[in-house]
């Protein structure tokens, strides 16, 4: 099976991703990562998917409003792990929100996901889409090779439980050595740009075997 992705990436692009893959969305600031990455998971929900967010540069409240804006609608299964919001005195998210310590309180996420994991498995949603806003704020906090070791068994997660994974960064935050060493625990790369014209292109790296050329996405209307 597939998780479908049409009408958020060009269908000449990709149509959707196979169970079990994980993708790194790469962008800079204002490339519009988060939109995107929220509009593929928004995707699902039609299709009876839950979805759970990690936000580690945002408070949760603020982005499930964002991804309820994607939704244009009341969501099915949603989750957050709010990995901000504790170190400001302001964890207001209601029951749908996980909260950590910090972004680099990774054994924290890791517990929470696996409880959110169980609960949609107790709700009967078998078909889950991840995903994680940001990784390069854990940088800041923890090494590459706790970083690396903690990716690694998230995506192995998602892998083996079939689900969809959805992780950003913002290259132009690490060295090419962090970003390269990152990039080998995921199946394809999404990079992301904005164009002098102001257009937003996307292009899809190590999914189909070969890199794709770079592609306008259209975004929705405001």
């Amino acid at each position: 099976m597939t998780y479908n992705v049409d009408g958020v990436l060009p269908a000449d692009l990709v149509s959707g991703f196979d169970d079990g893959t994980n993708l790194l969305l790469s962008g800079a600031a204002m490339s519009g990562k988060r939109d995107l990455l929220l509009r593929l998971l928004a995707r699902g929900d039609r299709d009876g998917e839950g979805a759970v967010l990690v936000t580690s540069r945002d408070p949760a409240e603020e982005v499930l409003r964002e991804y309820d804006d994607a939704v244009a609608g009341a969501p099915g299964f949603l989750r957050a792990v709010d990995c901000v919001s504790a170190q400001s005195g302001s964890t207001t998210g209601g029951d749908a929100v996980r909260y950590v310590s910090s972004p680099g309180d990774l054994t924290g996420m890791g517990i929470e996901f696996s409880e959110i994991a169980r609960e949609a498995g107790d709700a009967g949603v078998g078909r889950l889409r991840v995903g994680f806003d940001s990784l390069s704020p854990l940088l800041m906090y923890v090494d590459l090779q706790r970083l690396f070791r903690f990716l690694h068994v998230f995506t192995s997660q998602i892998q083996s439980q079939g689900w969809l994974g959805v992780f950003s960064v913002d290259p132009e935050s690490h060295d090419d050595q962090t970003i390269n060493t990152i990039s080998q625990l995921f199946d394809g790369v999404l990079q992301v740009r904005v164009t002098d014209g102001g257009d937003h292109e996307v292009r899809v790296r190590g999914v189909s075997g070969t890199p794709s050329e770079w592609t306008v996405v259209e975004r929705p209307e405001p």
